[in-house]
């Protein structure tokens, strides 16, 4: 019995160690690069029920899921898509990301940068679309 006390702190100490290692975001650059990042993700899954939860409270209400839809067709054709950098300021923030996409009809691939707007909403980071 003493030695299954010993092995069940063994693994709860290990298990612990391990988890204070994990640390959250704490920069607002590194918060908006994780949910940018989230975000693409959700694009190139073509999830876009969800990546609409990362669009200001204001977008969700006055414009809805066909626009936002609608705002991310081509995304349908990438490949990748990365955050390259996060810049901020108070409670903006310019994301700049770089896709990766599969142009069909000219049968070639080809990768580009955009820009992304974030913004600060009581405490949470949205992406900004208007």
């Amino acid at each position: 019995m003493g030695s299954l006390k010993a092995l069940g702190l063994t693994i709860g100490c290990v298990l612990l160690a391990a988890c204070a290692g994990v640390s959250a975001p704490t920069t607002p650059e590194d918060i908006v690069a994780q949910r940018a990042q989230a975000h693409l993700d959700l694009l190139l899954a073509e999830d876009y029920a969800r990546g609409l939860e990362y669009t200001t409270p204001a977008y969700r209400v006055g414009r809805g899921l066909n626009s936002y839809t609608r705002s991310f067709a081509g995304a349908a054709n990438w490949n990748k898509a990365d955050v390259q950098s996060v810049i901020c300021e108070g409670d903006r923030c310019e994301v700049a990301i770089e896709v990766t996409y599969q142009a069909y009809k000219a049968g070639f691939v080809n990768t580009r940068s955009r820009e992304e707007r974030w913004i600060r909403v009581d405490g949470s980071w949205y992406l900004y679309l208007k």
